[in-house]
């Protein structure tokens, strides 16, 4: 399976999070709450191919999520159809700098090369629960109930107003408690139906 198109993301699809940010999405600049899926996009070079290079002093955000690769068009098709449209799955730790809100966040906070870790294609199966080790000890476990838009339900939501085309790629959501990690950690994404990821940060050397 080969990744031949874009790379789309989702935020705020952790029903946690979005408990939890509520009273500030009454405020401006929000003024409500969002209601439809809030989508970014990383380039293909955003895949790591090493170690994810940091600076000394550098914190990054390490989501756990899975990565859902489309092996036919998905347009304007409903929850029950959605899945027919995904040829591959794997689990993926999505790295980004962190950021104060969702307001206009600079999109280089999230798209540096190396930001992506993909584990290997498997068949599409139920994923529960992912699982993040950090140097081999159990650092965060986020179930895919807390998901707002179950994956079947994601891509027939944005599938109303964007294709999603053969070849490309949906992270279908990140934790709002995703760990920090730094320079010479190790991670390991884990789940019972899926190959396991594995990520290490080096230092970038001046």
């Amino acid at each position: 399976m080969t990744i031949s198109g874009h790379i789309y993301g989702v935020v705020l699809n952790d029903s946690v999070e979005l408990n939890e940010l509520a009273p500030q999405f009454g405020e401006k600049p929000y003024a409500a709450p969002p209601v439809a899926p809030v989508v970014y996009m990383k380039p293909r070079t955003a895949i790591a191919r090493g170690p994810v290079r940091v600076a000394k002093d550098e914190e990054l955000v390490a989501s756990p999520t899975l990565a859902l690769l489309f092996a036919r068009d998905a347009s304007r098709c409903s929850a029950a159809e959605a899945l027919d449209c995904v040829g591959g799955m794997a689990l993926a730790i999505d790295f980004a700098l962190p950021q104060p809100d969702y307001y206009r966040p600079a999109v280089s906070r999230k798209n540096r090369d190396g930001f992506l870790a993909l584990g290997d294609w498997a068949a599409p199966a139920p994923v529960e629960n992912l699982s993040t080790l950090i140097d081999g000890k159990a650092a965060h476990s986020w179930g895919m109930d807390r998901l707002k838009r179950d994956p079947a339900t994601l891509i027939a939501d944005l599938s109303v107003f964007m294709t999603l085309r053969a070849g490309d790629v949906l992270l279908i959501g990140l934790p709002g408690d995703a760990p920090h990690v730094h320079a010479g950690q190790s991670l390991r994404v884990e789940s019972a139906a899926l190959p396991a990821v594995e990520a290490r940060l080096e230092e970038v050397q001046s």
